[in-house]
């Protein structure tokens, strides 16, 4: 059963205590909506090849197993436009978690930086509340969050978001150790091995994307859909900001695809509301 429960499309159905916490599958992410200093540096052309690769990654192979009575989904993609290769392994606990261990191969060919490396779900909207411990309680980047102190923060879903006066990537959260979202009953927790970056959308993050021509507004145009987008990252590369008009972020906030071998792991725990988040953070998965 919990094989069966994991190969719906590699986690695309997640129920606890008979509740959906998943909208739809848990799939790899590479893509961030471009902010304005994106645009000003062409990183939406230079950067293009990504903006797709999580539907365009094929799966080359799929390995089971059982050990210790943990299951065990070992699955190798390539894309094969750039030839990178991405490994992903699922350990599957009899009590409901889930270990995911993501790996990022470079081809050793000549690619723009990645944009972002990581994860992409979606939870019913009635998954509004949200918990975290790590960085806040505004958005923070990699090259912009000292600002931001690690400690424990909570607050709707909704509230994260920044409506810029264009729409655009918004409401990261770094350092991450943990974070839960929750309907009030039942919820599910990421929790960090040992940390990550993240951010939470009520609505679906394509809407922050840029369109050519287009005159959308932050506060018109963004408004509360009938889904949580959640991403967990790796990172996510930093948001610049010399000028707005040509330069890049600079090279010590970037994701090259050179030699480098990119990883994240996390644990995803269902919980409900009996449960103390903060015990269910140290919980140690081996």
């Amino acid at each position: 059963m919990i094989l069966i429960f994991l190969l719906v499309r590699i986690v695309g159905s997640y129920k606890y205590k008979n509740i959906s916490l998943l909208q739809n599958s848990l799939h790899p992410f590479f893509w961030r909506a471009p902010t304005d200093n994106d645009l000003g540096n062409g990183m939406p052309d230079r950067c293009a090849i990504w903006k797709n690769a999580h539907e365009e990654i094929l799966l080359q192979s799929l390995d089971t197993s059982v050990i210790n009575n943990t299951a065990i989904i070992d699955a190798m993609y390539v894309h094969n436009i750039t030839q990178t290769q991405l490994n992903i392994v699922y350990s599957v606990y009899g009590n409901g978690m889930v270990k995911i261990k993501q790996t990022l191969y470079p081809s050793g060919s000549i690619h723009p930086e990645l944009p972002r490396f990581g994860m992409k779900m979606t939870l019913p909207k009635s998954f509004q509340y949200l918990e975290w411990f790590g960085r806040g309680p505004h958005e923070t980047y990699w090259d912009r969050k000292t600002s931001g102190k690690v400690g424990r923060y909570s607050g709707k879903v909704w509230d994260q978001t920044f409506a810029y006066v264009r729409p655009q990537e918004n409401g990261n959260k770094t350092d991450v150790r943990w974070m839960a979202l929750s309907n009030g009953s039942v919820g599910l927790m990421a929790k960090g091995f040992p940390a990550f970056d993240s951010s939470v959308h009520q609505y679906p993050y394509s809407l922050l994307d840029y369109t050519k021509n287009s005159q959308r507004h932050g506060k018109i145009d963004i408004i509360t859909g009938n889904q949580i987008d959640w991403l967990i990252d790796y990172k996510q590369m930093g948001v610049g900001g010399d000028n707005s008009w040509g330069a890049r972020t600079h090279d010590k906030y970037t994701l090259p695809m050179d030699t480098t071998i990119y990883n994240l792991e996390y644990a995803l725990v269902p919980f409900d509301k009996e449960n103390r988040l903060e015990k269910l953070s140290r919980i140690n998965i081996e």
